[in-house]
């Protein structure tokens, strides 16, 4: 466990999970020791190790379904390039060697991507600068089984500063989604909440598709 997460006693399951593509959910790789605190996640994986808990994707698109049906093969090619985006942006994040992230694309195959992560990784580093970011987390995975509404979810980036920690949320869409995305939140702010020490998280997503690129959300 890294330094800020023992620290901090952040519960990443990450280590536990693989996600899957053949059955689109993340399967246990590691066995979870009885005396480790997160033994309870045993009782929500199946005989074929799959992680049976709902994601945050999927209470996202039951509180707000699609008011239209788009094409499978448009949704495909939107998940594919927002996956793509997202994996590269984390990608750098991962790969921060020094005070600033540096972009590094892995290959032509996805321009619209590439092209959307680039803008990211630039408004991150503006952001990294305003704040004073002295420590970063990606793509960890928490779960939250203390309520009526257990779920797991993946935060895409953490920020530390001296005197406050920041919630990076990452969109790619020219529609305005704002209930939609305050509810997102509200979801990673809990799973946070209830998996760390962290308290008083400021919420911002970045949306390079947005007229407002990078924008607070108060919950």
């Amino acid at each position: 466990m890294s330094t800020i997460k023992s620290k901090f006693n952040i519960n990443d399951i990450s280590e536990y999970f693989e996600f899957d593509d053949n059955c689109s959910s993340y399967k246990l790789i590691n066995s979870i020791d009885y005396n480790d605190k997160n033994f309870n996640l045993t009782y929500y994986i199946d005989e074929n190790q799959k992680l049976i808990l709902d994601s945050i994707d999927d209470l996202c698109q039951k509180e707000f379904p699609f008011i239209q049906n788009p094409s499978s093969k448009i949704l495909e090619q939107i998940f594919l390039r927002n996956k793509i985006a997202k994996e590269l942006i984390i990608n750098s994040v991962v790969q921060r060697k020094a005070e600033f992230l540096k972009f590094e694309k892995n290959d032509e195959d996805h321009k619209v991507a590439i092209n959307i992560a680039k803008s990211v990784v630039h408004d991150l580093n503006k952001f990294i600068y305003k704040h004073k970011i002295n420590h970063s987390l990606a793509n960890i995975m928490l779960a939250n089984l203390e309520s009526s509404l257990n779920f797991y979810g993946k935060i895409d980036l953490l920020l530390k500063s001296n005197d406050n920690w920041f919630l990076c949320i990452f969109k790619f869409s020219k529609s305005p989604y704002e209930d939609k995305y305050k509810y997102e939140a509200m979801l990673q702010k809990k799973l946070i909440e209830n998996n760390s020490e962290i308290k008083n998280i400021k919420i911002f997503v970045f949306n390079p598709l947005s007229d407002i690129v990078i924008k607070q959300i108060n919950l």
